[in-house]
């Protein structure tokens, strides 16, 4: 099993898209059975696939009820809720708090998964400091934008934190750059920038500002998932994404 968590501060980076697309390209296309948990309170990954939440990643922490929900053939989703604000508060001040999705990914129910990604919360509390605690790897959605790399620095001095007290094998997988328009000067630039800010670590394919990303969605598909020419540029960026993913994973 494969754990990867998206994470980033800033909100509108892309975290619950590239989550999710991902999560369609390894089950649907390469045939991995994949988990999405969407840890986040406004539950936006969750919306993407269902009407309502139900039980999800809440009651399987706290009440040990588990309830996955299978979205296509060979991906699933453990959702979020408004009840994951609950649980924050309610794990701030447990000595074992920040260990809770890493217990619960230890039980059976999770044994079959090739691939569980964990998108988060726009925040670095207690629920993002428990996926990266429980995770194997990260990957930073970011995007070419004046404010791109604001918060970088509490970013980094958190993960060295878990690194150090829970998790010394998080790796990094590297950092995405999402929702890219080359068509402004100040675009190019910006990405100029964060890729000389992140040097190597920088993925090499860029994820493309596209009206199809939300079409998708309102049709509860991955893009890959989906026929016909209009799609053929973003399912392009997202099987290369993919690619790329799974060859910097370590063996």
């Amino acid at each position: 099993m494969t754990k990867i968590v998206f994470t980033n501060q800033k909100g509108g980076v892309g975290k619950t898209t590239l989550t999710r697309e991902l999560g369609c390209y390894l089950s649907h296309e390469k045939g991995y059975k994949t988990l999405l948990v969407d840890c986040d309170a406004q539950g936006n990954l969750s919306k993407g696939f269902l009407d309502e939440p139900g039980k999800g990643l809440y009651e399987a922490v706290t009440e040990e009820i588990i309830e996955i929900k299978p979205v296509s053939d060979r991906l699933d989703l453990l959702s979020g809720s408004i009840y994951l604000s609950l649980l924050e508060k309610q794990l701030i001040g447990e000595i074992d708090g920040y260990i809770k999705f890493k217990e619960l990914f230890e039980k059976e129910e999770f044994s079959p998964y090739d691939f569980i990604l964990m998108d988060t919360p726009p925040s670095l509390g207690i629920l993002t400091g428990n996926a990266l605690a429980a995770a194997d790897y990260l990957v930073m959605p970011v995007t070419a934008s004046q404010y791109a790399l604001q918060g970088t620095g509490d970013l980094l001095e958190t993960l060295e934190k878990i690194r150090r007290s829970l998790n010394p094998s998080l790796y990094t997988l590297g950092v995405v750059l999402n929702s890219y328009s080359p068509v402004t000067v100040i675009g190019k630039e910006l990405k100029a920038e964060v890729k000389s800010f992140f040097g190597e670590a920088c993925f090499e394919t860029v994820v493309s500002r596209s009206i199809r990303i939300e079409e998708a969605i309102a049709e509860r598909k991955g893009l890959v998932q989906l026929s016909g020419n209009q799609w053929k540029r973003p399912q392009e960026e997202v099987s290369r994404l993919g690619e790329e993913l799974l060859s910097r994973i370590i063996p």
